[in-house]
């Protein structure tokens, strides 16, 4: 078999478990780190996204990354509640993912969880897979396949004081929605909603010295352009907004 043959398979057995909780092999490999400054150019969705907010990405390279094991979806309200049991959120949003959490928090529930945040290398792996893809599902941009903000056309409505700010994604834009609601989206390997929902906190710096953790993947609250798999965002490992969640991976890394 194949080794793509043999992550599509793995990948299978894991969802068909049911997509909550349920966690993908993802196996030795190349993943495909960051994107070309022309690239980055040449891909812009929006007419008025600047080049230079996504130049942290260059230069595109490849990297050989473990077999690891990562979650399929975002971790929920419900299953975040699990092991964190004083979490309030809508009784409505138990199967959206949880927002509102910190780089701490996320990295203590994985390691309650008997796992980690991914690193950047693993994040990339499991989001690009083997073909290395702009996006999760593919090159070219789909506003079908992920839960983002020009989604329902807001992208001209993100402005300061215009949504408010509630529990879990609940806001007058529409917040999050189900973890893997976008089925089409999924990553070569099966994963949802890399690209967009929540942005996904991960192991590792986006800038050590002044203290930035990174966020990878998007979310409901930015445009088609942080939707790629290379785009990077760096905070504060306090921080938190309503659309900063995570996912775990389990294994030894690289």
């Amino acid at each position: 078999m194949t080794s793509h043959l043999l992550a599509w398979a793995l990948a299978f057995m894991a969802v068909a478990a049911g997509p909550e909780n349920a966690v993908i092999s993802i196996p030795e490999g190349m993943a495909t780190i960051g994107t070309d400054v022309a690239d980055i150019d040449a891909l812009k969705v929006h007419p008025l996204a600047k080049t230079r907010w996504y130049a942290d990405e260059a230069p595109k390279r490849k990297v050989k990354v473990n077999a690891f094991r990562i979650d399929a979806t975002e971790v929920t309200n419900a299953r975040y509640k699990e092991l964190v049991p004083d979490h309030k959120f809508p009784s409505n949003l138990a199967d959206h993912p949880v927002v509102d959490v910190t780089w701490n928090e996320a990295d203590s529930f994985c390691a309650k969880a008997g796992g980690r945040l991914p690193t950047v290398e693993e994040w990339e792996r499991a989001a690009r897979g083997d073909a290395g893809f702009v996006y999760p599902w593919g090159n070219g941009f789909d506003p079908s396949k992920a839960v983002f903000a020009g989604e329902t056309g807001g992208d001209d409505k993100l402005k300061v004081g215009s949504y408010e700010k509630e529990q879990s994604g609940a806001t007058l834009l529409g917040g999050t929605k189900p973890a893997g609601a976008k089925s089409g989206g999924k990553s070569p390997f099966g994963l949802s909603d890399m690209a967009g929902n929540a942005w996904e906190w991960v192991g590792g710096w986006y800038d050590e010295k002044k203290g930035l953790r990174l966020l990878k993947g998007g979310s409901w609250l930015t445009p088609a352009e942080s939707l790629r798999s290379a785009a990077r965002l760096g905070d504060a490992p306090g921080s938190r907004f309503n659309d900063y969640g995570f996912r775990c991976a389990y294994g030894e890394s690289r």
